[in-house]
């Protein structure tokens, strides 16, 4: 194994020294886990904890031989203060899969293994916090990482964590986690700590094990709402996604924080660069002691009106006083997102396949809703997906999916509430397509589909409807993996937000969890380069034409009105899209030098109707 060294040991002293609380017990994992420390036999036996020196996962001894991890791919170290010193880890991966396929490993399936700490005296302590740092992956139906403690070696008191890391969820690479274990510790002379690991993939990172008293000033971000309906939207569908800043936080802290400030931002993102476009800020005069989980939620969204681009909402907690926390690793989280020019996306890259452990037929998709001020302007230019298949199930070419939209009934309550999950009643299907794999295709390709109508013609989508767009698996078929990835959790709090959703004999609008997004991508083209309903003329002027920089737009619009602007190529390919809502005589500038020279069409979309004209880019 490689050994990574990072220049943060002064980080550490700093953070040990300034904390504001005493330790009473701690563990850096140097050079080994210590023999005062019980690695439990492993079920499998050998399934076992065992050291690393760089903290990663990405390898494990078996039988004296190491053994790569398949799926850690350049994930990064553990970003543990004494990471250069080595930490604990369960590599379930290697356990699995033996860095050959899945099931090919020494202990296939789920295994599980705990690692125990020694006893540890807190009989003179009023309050006793555990605290480490971790980096954990996992892909079970329930939490795989599981941390416990106890007063008596025999009763065991879990304390939950890790929500989210389920469905190949994981933690970041610097998660400290600070747990009140004094129920079970707090004037106890015996007290224990285990951890155990308990599921099917990946990896469980460990380091910095600490027994503590209570800081008087710690508070940390626990997770946010993601608040943009997808990862990447077109520019009609994000102007009409408010966004909503709410939080979960936490003062494990002994004392009051004064002046306790949540503050979101939205940031566009070129680069390394960042300019903030919003801001917002909550202020609690007094935020108590020793409360987990309270949600704060900023009274006033945000209707953004933002070009194609690459955005994040920043959130940070933050007291407005001069106070010493216990440390700051946690108090801040980015949210990444995109404005395309025609295209939806859950995710931005391929992480891992699955399908329902369970086996069977099964169909995995995305829930999309366009703009109430889209109009009847777009259709269906194409959906892309990728999927993977093992080599013991036979070869990926011959195989067939299956893709269907469907149309969320309108009467279909916004929060979902009156959604039939045992039938199609609540759905009608717009549409559908099929895939037959090729020699040519290979595991994890991002593929492209067309789907048409039941006529056989390009899928119409209205203004504000839902959709699901879904690919199934069935028949032999079904051993296939639909690729996932496991970057944007959209965890929910108190509303019920559908991302990811799955069909398994019964609806699931969860999907395999809020951190499992499908990669089935969907995107969309000008449905036709006539008016239906024609406005004038004299609605919309374009000049110069031709135009090798600007081209203007005059509108002269009979009443103001909400509109809605779209450049296209001749085949219908948006370029561009704008949404104003309030708009009648003015003139509009697109930028065209970027696009090579030729003919294309700008069309304005009115409630009245639609005025389409060509302009020429001339090089």
């Amino acid at each position: 194994m490689k050994k990574t060294v990072l220049s943060i040991s002064s980080l550490f002293l700093a953070w040990a020294l300034c904390a504001q609380s005493t330790v009473i017990f701690e563990e850096q994992f140097d050079g080994g886990i210590p023999d005062t420390w019980e690695i439990s036999p492993g079920d499998p036996e050998g399934a076992v904890w065992q050291w690393t020196d760089n903290g990663e996962a990405d390898d494990a001894l078996v039988d004296g031989v190491v053994l790569p991890a398949i799926f850690w791919g350049t994930l990064p170290a553990i970003q543990s203060p004494s990471v250069a010193n080595g930490v604990a880890m369960y590599n379930s991966d290697v356990y699995d899969a033996g860095g050959s396929n899945v099931g090919a490993g020494p202990y296939p399936g789920t295994q599980s293994g705990s690692l125990t700490s020694p006893v540890v005296d807190c009989s003179g302590e009023e309050q006793v916090y555990l605290s480490f740092y971790q980096f954990a992956r996992a892909n079970a139906n329930s939490i795989s990482t599981i941390v416990e403690a106890s007063n008596d070696g025999e009763t065991w008191v879990d304390f939950p964590i890790n929500r989210t890391v389920a469905e190949n969820g994981r933690t970041a690479e610097d998660n400290l986690q600070v747990i009140d274990i004094s129920e079970v510790a707090a004037g106890q002379a015996t007290v224990q700590v285990r951890f155990t690991w308990e599921g099917r993939y990946y990896f469980w990172l460990i380091d910095d094990v600490q027994l503590i008293t209570p800081p008087e000033y710690e508070w940390e971000l626990d997770s946010f709402f993601y608040t943009p309906s997808s990862f990447i939207q077109p520019v009609s569908q994000i102007a009409t996604d408010t966004f909503a800043f709410i939080i979960e936080a936490s003062n494990l802290g002994t004392e009051p924080i004064p002046n306790f400030t949540f503050k979101a931002t939205v940031q566009q993102v070129v680069g390394n660069n960042t300019t903030t476009l919003h801001t917002d800020s909550l202020v609690i005069d007094t935020f108590a002691p020793q409360i987990r989980d309270s949600i704060l939620r900023i009274e006033e969204v945000f209707a953004p009106e933002l070009g194609v681009g690459d955005y994040q909402i920043r959130y940070e907690l933050y007291s407005q006083d001069d106070i010493a926390e216990y440390t700051r690793f946690n108090n801040v989280q980015t949210a990444p997102f995109r404005v395309s020019n025609a295209l939806f996306a859950k995710e931005d890259d391929l992480d891992v396949a699955f399908r329902p452990i369970a086996g069977g037929d099964y169909a995995i998709g995305n829930f999309y809703q366009m703009s109430p001020l889209s109009g009847n302007n777009f259709v269906i230019q194409d959906l892309r997906f990728a999927a993977a298949k093992n080599a013991g199930d036979g070869a990926l070419a011959g195989s067939i999916v299956t893709f269907l939209v469907y149309r969320v009934k309108d009467e279909v309550e916004p929060n979902w509430s009156n959604f039939d999950d045992a039938t199609d009643e609540s759905l009608d299907i717009a549409g559908f397509g099929t895939y037959e794999f090729t020699a040519a295709d290979e595991s994890f390709d991002l593929i492209t589909v067309e789907v048409f109508n039941l006529d056989g013609e390009p899928i119409e989508l209205e203004p504000g409807a839902r959709y699901f767009v879904m690919a199934s698996y069935a028949d032999e078929n079904n051993v296939i993996y639909h690729a996932f990835n496991d970057d944007i959790d959209y965890y929910t709090f108190d509303l019920f937000k559908v991302s990811t959703v799955l069909f398994r004999e019964t609806w699931f609008l969860a999907g395999f969890g809020p951190e499992t997004a499908a990669v089935l991508r969907m995107a969309i083209e000008l449905a036709t380069a006539t008016d239906e309903t024609p406005l004038e003329d004299s609605a919309m002027t374009l000049f110069p034409n031709p135009s090798s920089e600007v081209v203007n737009v005059q509108l002269g619009l009979e009443e103001a009105t909400p509109a809605m602007l779209i450049m296209a190529d001749m085949q219908g390919k948006v370029l561009d899209i704008r949404e104003y809502d309030n708009v009648q005589k003015e003139t509009l500038q697109f930028n065209v030098s970027h696009l090579p020279a030729g003919t294309y069409l700008m069309r304005v979309s009115t409630d009245a109707g639609t005025k389409t004209k060509q302009f020429i880019v001339a090089k």
